[in-house]
């Protein structure tokens, strides 16, 4: 079974190294011009740092500083930084942020801008694009983009171009209606597609307001997100937690809303009965459903972990998930070797409607992934009327959706008796009704539809007509599948023009790159 990638002196390392650069920058020491090539390491071990804090290390952090503590480490510092970019910026007359520089920047301006625009401080992307439209011959510049670039590289060599089609990471949720009212398009999946031709991503929005859903969360560490902030509308991004939402929104052109891909899934998976049954014995007390495939990031281990504690040394577990048959050995493996085959089963790859069938033989459902951005699998719990106990270190969830109702949110420390405690008390507990209540499809369709036409209205724009109902997966995502058909004229039109374009420029962009 796969291994978590840090280990304590990984937290502990990275800690101290971040917290030494807040003593740092505070100590009016910061850019000493004979320390240029400490500078640029502190930076590239910050960026790993960072990684390691707020990703594989989130529940040491979040016990140790709380989650939030980077990020208000580097918000408290940025007026300082800024006011060294902009007033230093140059020996001579003019300032980095009009563009128009009189000439070179000044050691310190540099250094800071530098900073700025490679860490996570709030408004980061535009002092990024600063560094890349007018430095971009800086050696650590010229490193920062071709590893970027490198990344979208291989994001891309896994897909087939040949075969994309628009309904694969996008769909139309509002058709335009010149010259008064933009359509509106949702970007749902590979939305790094625009980054070798953001071009045409502009020419898209000059009909459509985009609305876009990162794949997951802990967004700092997908700075090529910033194409989206150079359009001559804002963005709108869905982003479920707080920590990526006040991130995102300190973006230029950036706004974001916590509808996210999971708050769309479909009130009814189309059998007679989704809901499960109270008072009737079930075959499993937990059920675990995450991927096979990603099993650091979704913490099987710690699950297995959990059903040794005193408290669950009798709870049934059952495991559902989508993965290569290797990594379910694996886990299939780990579980011979502690003892539990009695007490873990493991189901994969089965069809999504198959898996309420299964969820109705559960009690309750855990979560404990590291990262997501408002995952399908939790809101299944709640249709199926299974209360769930989250990780409050997982990131890329709205931690509202966990109350009272729903079910516990809980730190590592503390997770086994709140699964204990929910169990005990499971029927005080009514996530489905909470669920028909505020989320799934019809509801959230509803609030975004209210987000969007107060953010047209806002910009001038007239609104006619409410976007179509959408869904988290389906056919062209679409509630209704007949929308997809009244779509295809602009379906068509964007296939032709912006669609058949990227193809081919991201295809001659990758034969440059891989020729390099």
């Amino acid at each position: 079974m796969e291994k978590m990638k840090t280990d304590k002196r990984d937290f502990f390392t990275s800690l101290a190294l971040v917290e030494n650069f807040f003593i740092l920058s505070d100590s009016g020491r910061l850019f000493d011009p004979s320390k240029a090539q400490y500078y640029k390491e502190l930076r590239y071990e910050l960026k790993k740092a960072l990684v390691t804090l707020l990703f594989w290390c989130r529940p040491q952090l979040e016990e140790s500083r709380g989650i939030l503590w980077v990020y208000e480490g580097f918000n408290r510092r940025a007026e300082r930084f800024e006011k060294t970019a902009i007033e230093k910026s140059y020996s001579g007359q003019g300032s980095v942020l009009s563009q128009e520089p009189a000439d070179s920047p000044t050691f310190a301006a540099m250094q800071a801008m530098l900073f700025l625009g490679l860490l996570p401080f709030p408004g980061q992307w535009k002092w990024l694009e600063l560094l890349c439209e007018n430095f971009s011959e800086d050696p650590e510049v010229q490193s920062f983009l071709e590893n970027e670039k490198d990344i979208i590289h291989r994001k891309l060599v896994k897909k087939d171009l040949l075969k994309l089609k628009l309904r694969s990471f996008s769909q139309v949720l509002k058709a335009p209606e010149p010259p008064g009212e933009k359509g509106v398009l949702r970007i749902f999946s590979m939305p790094y597609l625009f980054f070798f031709c953001p071009g045409l991503l502009k020419e898209l929005s000059r009909d459509y307001f985009i609305y876009v859903e990162p794949a997951a969360g802990i967004n700092f560490r997908h700075s090529w997100m910033r194409i989206y902030s150079g359009l001559e509308d804002p963005v709108l991004f869905g982003a479920a937690s707080r920590e990526d939402a006040d991130f995102l929104g300190s973006q230029s052109g950036i706004m974001t809303t916590h509808l996210a891909h999971g708050d769309y899934l479909e009130t009814d998976a189309g059998n007679a009965d989704d809901s499960g049954v109270r008072g009737k014995d079930k075959n499993y007390d937990i059920v675990f459903n995450n991927t096979f495939d990603e099993m650091d990031r979704k913490r099987h281990e710690f699950m297995l972990d959990l059903m040794s504690h005193p408290l669950l040394e009798k709870a049934k577990v059952l495991f559902l998930g989508q993965g290569k048959e290797r990594n379910i050995r694996c886990l299939r493996q780990d579980i011979q070797q502690r003892g539990l085959q009695k007490r873990a089963v493991v189901v994969a790859n089965i069809l999504r409607r198959e898996v309420p069938a299964y969820l109705r033989q559960c009690r309750l459902g855990v979560h404990l992934a590291l990262q997501e951005n408002g995952c399908r699998a939790v809101y299944e719990y709640f249709r199926s009327d299974l209360p769930c106990v989250m990780s409050t270190a997982t990131a890329g969830m709205n931690m509202d959706i966990i109350n009272p109702r729903t079910g516990m949110a809980a730190p590592d420390k503390d997770m086994a008796p709140a699964v204990s405690e929910v169990l005990a008390n499971i029927d005080q507990y009514d996530p489905r009704a909470w669920f028909l209540e505020n989320s799934g499809s019809i509801n959230s369709t509803k609030a975004l539809n209210t987000r969007l036409k107060k953010i047209f209205l806002n910009l001038g724009y007239e609104w006619h007509k409410d976007i179509v109902s959408l869904t988290g997966s389906g056919p062209g995502r679409y509630a209704d599948k007949s929308d997809m058909e009244k779509f295809n004229p602009q379906i068509e039109e964007i296939s032709r023009g912006v669609l058949s374009k990227l193809k081919t420029q991201i295809r001659d962009g990758q034969e440059i790159h891989g020729g390099k």
